[in-house]
């Protein structure tokens, strides 16, 4: 007991038994008293250094903190006098395996959590971490193995995931130059999901790198189908392709059939209003712009692209008009107020 009489003075607050250290160490943690909380839960291992819970209080505190190294330390020593398979053992090799990834020690991290699984294996957040582990490191044909694994657990269908992180893959092996293998791994994703919007539009791009224009408009083609939303990352591609190939009026029809199907497409609309304005037909371009603000009269891309055409067109009351409703809209969400 001279460790506590010299921290804590003889004060009467000193805890008696480590149940009282921890349940100061709770309170400390909810007021954010975090000095506090530490110094209860190093109280706690002075009057019981046998007892393992409040060691692996004390270390997720210090990482919480910041202090890396010490959690570390707590878990590794943890460690070396438990039994890895039992309850605290797996407990201390997640919480070395969290200090490893907060630390940025990722191999060592994934090291952990795969020694953790293979003592429990039907340990889900463990399989979370890791699938996310290996995928920042792009280990991807050890996280599609772990993204089955863990859908088994949960019971649930785990293709989509499996797509998911084969788009990854193809993705960074086209960044690194392995371009057909990249094509394989996309094509690979594509059967697991059709549905998958990046899929296609990686697809779009590896045709294109390949001068297969026609391929890669289907592609690029598909992403509006599957999803409205995304089709404005494909747009100016497809735009641009069916130029090269000198069709560049498809492109027009193009949008025309999509919103034909669905009218309130503010995407399609403005790809539109652009393609319009871009051939020198204003006042359509126009028309289509005040469409979508008819509907959608937030939209600042819309309204900002109106004032833009109606000043090259000279039109300038018209112009100052819509530049002061575009920033109504701006202070409206707080982005143009004044100080």
């Amino acid at each position: 007991m001279g460790w506590l009489s010299r921290v804590f003075r003889g004060d009467t607050r000193a805890p008696r038994d480590v149940d009282a250290a921890l349940r100061a160490a709770l309170l400390a943690v909810l007021d954010r008293e975090y000095d506090e909380a530490e110094k209860m839960l190093l109280a706690a291992v002075q009057l019981d250094s046998e007892a393992v819970e409040p060691y692996l209080a004390l270390a997720r505190l210090l990482r919480m903190r910041g202090g890396i190294g010490r959690a570390i330390r707590i878990h590794q020593n943890l460690l070396l006098r438990l039994d890895p398979a039992s309850k605290y053992g797996r407990e201390a090799l997640a919480g070395l395996a969290a200090d490893f990834r907060q630390g940025g020690l990722l191999r060592r991290a994934i090291a952990s959590y795969e020694e953790l699984v293979s003592r429990d294996p039907k340990h889900v957040e463990a399989q979370r971490m890791l699938l996310r582990l290996h995928t920042e490191v792009r280990n991807f044909e050890r996280a599609i193995e772990v993204a089955k694994r863990l859908a088994r657990l949960e019971g649930t269908d785990g293709t989509r995931a499996e797509a998911a992180l084969r788009v990854q893959m193809a993705e960074t092996a086209r960044a690194e130059g392995r371009s057909d293998e990249a094509r394989r791994t996309v094509k690979q994703a594509l059967r697991k999901d059709r549905q998958n919007v990046r899929a296609w539009i990686v697809l779009g791009d590896l045709e294109a790198e390949r001068d297969r224009g026609k391929a890669a408009l289907a592609a690029w083609g598909r992403v509006p189908a599957i999803d409205r939303g995304s089709g404005p990352q494909v747009y100016p591609q497809l735009e641009a392709t069916y130029a090269a190939l000198g069709r560049p009026r498809e492109f027009e029809g193009f949008l025309r059939e999509l919103l034909e199907e669905r009218p309130e497409d503010s995407g399609a609309r403005l790809a539109l209003a652009c393609t319009l304005a871009a051939r020198g037909d204003t006042d359509d371009a126009v028309a289509e712009l005040r469409r979508i603000l008819e509907s959608e009269p937030d939209d600042v891309e819309a309204r900002s692209r109106l004032g833009r055409l109606l000043l090259s067109e000279h039109r300038d009351p018209d112009a100052t008009k819509e530049y002061g409703e575009l920033l109504d809209v701006l202070e409206r969400r707080g982005l143009g107020a004044l100080e």
